[in-house]
């Protein structure tokens, strides 16, 4: 069976969706499937990926009659909406077919290894890495998507790091989203790039992210329960869209994450 699966979303949602890439090669009875995506470097390098299509528009393309199925499933716009508790890789396994596994990204090292990217200043100290923006430019210059953290959250979680542990901060962001200050500004000149993040995280003391892409980033590397997810319940959990090996901290706030900046430096000490 030669089908075409469609993966659309972000860069995370996308990262997560490559956990199920064997299953379904094993479901169809082939060595590799094809994918039609906005994020071709994430399956440019992989022993079980044949086609990468672009993501294309409604019309008529006769070049995609070579497959026997197109197939689709979102998420977003599925029962995920009303259940409290289902986990989307869960929700696409079903909807595929296929048995439920653990999510666990699957990421080609020797992309990430010939990545080129800049860092706003020099790093040779110890470091983490953070990232508290996520959904990257929608609200224009400099502005927060209320679902992200408070700025001044960041500012004194950095503060208390440095004191701890005597650690540099590497922020994952892009140019016109807030700075927190004194952090060094990852910078990828391409999309393929982004994946230099990758030994960046492999050899950070840990991480801090929001649900984000550093988040599913990392999840494809061994710093599990080094990797610290700050969740707003009413917004999204882990057991919706996070890993259960990273260490997850939930705030039952409406709005913006506030969780006592104590509190997470407490949970880091735990895990480095």
């Amino acid at each position: 069976m030669k089908n075409l699966y469609v993966v659309t979303g972000g860069l995370g949602k996308t990262l997560l969706w490559t956990s199920l890439i064997p299953s379904l090669c094993k479901k169809d009875e082939v060595d590799k499937i094809s994918v039609m995506t906005v994020w071709p470097f994430l399956f440019e390098i992989n022993d079980q990926i044949e086609n990468i299509e672009p993501l294309l528009d409604f019309r008529h393309f006769p070049h995609l009659e070579k497959y026997d199925n197109i197939i689709y499933h979102e998420p977003y716009l599925s029962d995920y909406l009303k259940e409290e508790n289902l986990h989307m890789l869960d929700y696409w396994a079903d909807a595929y077919g296929i048995e439920r596994i653990p999510p666990k990204p699957i990421i080609d090292y020797s992309i990430a290894s010939t990545t080129k990217f800049e860092l706003s200043e020099p790093l040779t100290d110890p470091y983490y890495v953070i990232q508290f923006i996520g959904g990257a430019s929608r609200h224009g210059e400099h502005k927060l998507c209320p679902r992200d953290y408070r700025p001044d959250l960041i500012e004194k979680l950095n503060r208390k790091i440095k004191n701890e542990f005597n650690l540099k901060c590497v922020c994952f962001r892009y140019e016109n989203e807030p700075k927190p200050s004194d952090t060094i500004t990852f910078r990828s000149r391409t999309e393929i790039d982004t994946l230099g993040i990758i030994p960046l995280i492999d050899n950070a003391k840990f991480v801090v992210c929001i649900d984000s892409a550093l988040m599913h980033f990392a999840a494809a590397t061994n710093k599990d329960e080094k990797t610290i997810v700050l969740w707003n319940k009413p917004q999204t959990t882990p057991s919706r869209i996070g890993y259960p090996q990273q260490t997850n901290i939930i705030d039952e706030n409406e709005l913006c994450i506030e969780l006592p900046p104590e509190e997470i430096l407490n949970k880091i000490k735990e895990v480095v």
